[in-house]
């Protein structure tokens, strides 16, 4: 009875959160966002309470494994693991447009230049110089890699001419590609393996079928030869896949694991005696089970020798393993380090949290884990002191990633755009939702937090934003930042933080719809891509915002563009962004679906010129014009000796940039 009264509270706990979080963004709702109020300055927030301290490291498997053991003979019952706590879901809910990682803190226009000479060469939208990103597409200027599908394609450029030079099936669906010399690393979630389950359960009444676990997938491919890329090594580990950076050869996987090989048992009928065997039977499974069930595993293997398996192991040491000082789940959150020469592991460390926000200043990477809503809490008679998002440093060396420090803010953050490094401090913004056992309505806040000793700790914060909505974009450049909050109407925030233990807002502009990628233009100019909406904050299409930033005192909009009926990918994923600030040169694809404008292709790339004087539309680019594909839409955008070149899942063009004629154009396999 006692584990189905966990059971029953857990669910119950789960649901009403999710519906919480479900309710927020709805704008149909009766909820009248209170525009006129505002903003205060404080230096420490106290109205919440973090949900976890520092990270506390096991010292020895046996530490490990008993800390594990315990907390599972907590919430163990006839149905194995009872637990429903960790939301992510509180992210995901919400970030509906984020997908952007990184943050910029310097410079304010950062333009990857991957090629030398005259011939400027345009590729990934980074936003932290030096920390390269995961694409579907990558180029060197020579060379384009892009993946369709589960297939890896090498193009080769030559000023306007292309040539589709070689592929290869990587045996799964992948968005995320690096690019480092003559090797392409590959990363996805690459397929499951079976949850064992014990035979007892197989031949139950409830007909138990086997659960899937997810595995991460790395494929090292030789380009080397163009004609015939080869896949040279591949890593798989347990868990699903999170983020990943590469930063002088190094690459930085955050991987997000769950326990594993355990075979529960269940019962074997109806009734309370049926219940009660099977927990003392999974109690049992519990007591005898070792530091390998609660820790992924990995496996390389080479390629090159016959898939000769090189490599193999737990992934994590248990020294290398964290916790909070408050229980957060049997997942654990991995940060890897790859040789991406060699793919392999070089180091490895974890927290038992989940989370899937990661951020990296090039120095550290800051990886935020959400709140963990636990029902032995509730049993005993406990409430959590409101919703707080975990933030951990980890310093970056050639080698190896250290655990630093840990801190929290209030609410949850939208995505890596939330947080940003500068001058020794770390920049988060972030929105507090109401909890349906404490009914304040939302708002949204820019907290500062600073590494003393082992702990990230608030030292001034600025709050009051957007009561009643909650943030759909975040930019930090230098000493200013700029939150962009919707419901019905969009406030655009320009927060000063030049005294870290004092911010403050400067300004505040309000017009329809909302931006939810911000972009820089010149030095006094922002560009949002969003969506246009009406003012009881129904969407009407996509719109491109020129804000003119030079008074932080008082923002205002200078120039908009609109397409009705439209959106684009950079709502949610910044990667699908090109601009290059010597030309003004911008675009980004989009979909739109209206019948009445058939001179417009349903998907193409909007080509803009932006500049701080303000926008012009100079055309579309196509590789679907009479919309037979309009499944393939273009994803990417690049600058490649003076010419435009785009990508999407049917091929790649080469278009002029001042015509927008196509002057080449190669086909995938489809």
């Amino acid at each position: 009875m006692e584990a189905q009264v966990r059971r029953i509270i857990s669910i119950t706990v789960g649901a009403t959160l999710v519906l919480s979080a479900c309710a927020l963004p709805a704008r149909s709702s009766g909820m009248t966002p209170q525009l006129g109020s505002s903003p205060s300055t404080t230096v420490v927030r106290t109205t919440y309470s973090p949900a976890a301290g520092v990270l506390q490291a096991f010292n020895a498997c046996d530490e490990l494994l008993g800390w594990t053991i315990r907390h599972a003979l907590e919430r163990v019952g006839p149905y194995g693991l009872e637990v429903y706590g960790a939301y992510p879901v509180l992210d995901e809910v919400f970030a509906d447009s984020a997908g952007a990682l990184e943050q910029s803190t310097a410079p304010r226009n950062p333009t990857p230049t991957l090629a030398a000479g005259d011939d400027r060469v345009l590729g990934t939208n980074l936003q932290e110089v030096g920390v390269d990103e995961p694409d579907l597409v990558k180029t060197d200027g020579r060379h384009i890699v892009a993946v369709s599908g589960s297939t890896l394609y090498v193009v080769s450029i030559d000023r306007d001419r292309l040539k589709l030079r070689g592929s290869i099936d990587l045996g799964f669906w992948t968005q995320d590609l690096f690019l480092d010399g003559d090797r392409v690393l590959a990363i996805a979630n690459g397929g499951y393996d079976v949850m064992p389950l014990a035979e007892d359960a197989v031949n139950g009444e409830i007909g138990i079928v086997a659960a899937p676990m997810p595995v991460v997938s790395v494929a090292e491919i030789d380009i080397s030869r163009v004609d015939e890329p080869e896949l040279s090594r591949s890593l798989r580990i347990d868990g699903r896949y999170v983020s990943s950076r590469m930063v002088d050869g190094a690459v930085r996987l955050v991987i997000s694991s769950g326990y594993n090989g355990f075979a529960w048992a269940y019962p074997e009928g109806g009734g309370l005696r049926s219940e009660r065997e099977a927990e003392a039977r999974n109690r049992e499974i519990i007591e005898n089970s070792t530091v390998e069930n609660w820790l992924p595993y990995y496996v390389i293997t080479d390629h090159e020798g016959r898939g000769r398996i090189t490599d193999e192991g737990t992934l994590l040491a248990c020294n290398r393993t964290t916790h909070p000082d408050d229980f957060s789940g049997f997942n654990t959150l991995s940060l890897v380090t790859l040789d991406s020469s060699e793919l392999s592991v070089v180091d490895a460390t974890g927290v038992f949290a989940d989370g899937d926000i990661v951020y990296s200043s090039g120095n550290a990477t800051y990886v935020a884990t959400s709140r963990w809503v636990d029902p032995v809490v509730f049993e005993r008679g406990e409430r959590p002191a409101g919703t707080a998002t975990m933030i951990h440093k980890f310093a970056l060396s050639d080698r190896s990633a250290d655990y630093r420090a840990s801190g929290s803010v209030p609410g949850f953050m939208l995505s890596q755009w939330s947080m940003s490094e500068h001058d020794g401090y770390l920049r988060v913004a972030s929105t507090d939702t109401p909890e349906w056992w404490d009914g304040p309505e939302s708002e949204s806040m820019v907290t500062v937090l600073a590494t003393t000793g082992d702990e990230l700790r608030t030292v001034g914060s600025v709050d009051g934003l957007g009561r009643g909505e909650r943030i759909y974009s975040v930019r930090f450049f230098g000493d200013l930042g700029y939150v962009v909050t919707f419901r019905q109407i969009d406030p655009l925030y320009v927060i000063d933080l030049s005294n870290p233990e004092r911010p403050e807002v400067r300004g505040e502009l309000k017009i329809p719809g909302y931006s939810a990628y911000l972009h820089p233009v010149g030095d006094d100019a922002l560009l949002g891509v969003g969506q246009d909406a009406d003012l009881d904050g129904r969407d009407l299409g996509l719109q491109a915002s020129l804000f003119d930033i030079s008074d932080p005192d008082d923002p205002a909009r200078i120039d908009r563009y609109t397409m009705e009926n439209g959106h684009s990918e950079v709502e949610w994923d910044h990667h699908a962004f090109l601009h290059d600030p010597t030309t003004g040169l911008t675009v980004f694809p989009y979909e739109r679906w209206d019948e009445r404008e058939a001179t417009t292709p349903p998907t193409g790339a909007l080509v803009l010129t932006v500049t701080e004087d303000g926008i012009r539309e100079a055309g579309v680019v196509s590789h679907d014009p009479d919309g037979s594909k309009w499944w393939m839409p273009i994803r990417r955008s690049l600058l490649i000796n003076g010419n435009l070149v785009t990508v999407s899942e049917s091929g790649v063009m080469v278009s002029d940039t001042d015509t927008l004629k196509t002057l080449d154009w190669v086909a995938f396999g489809w």
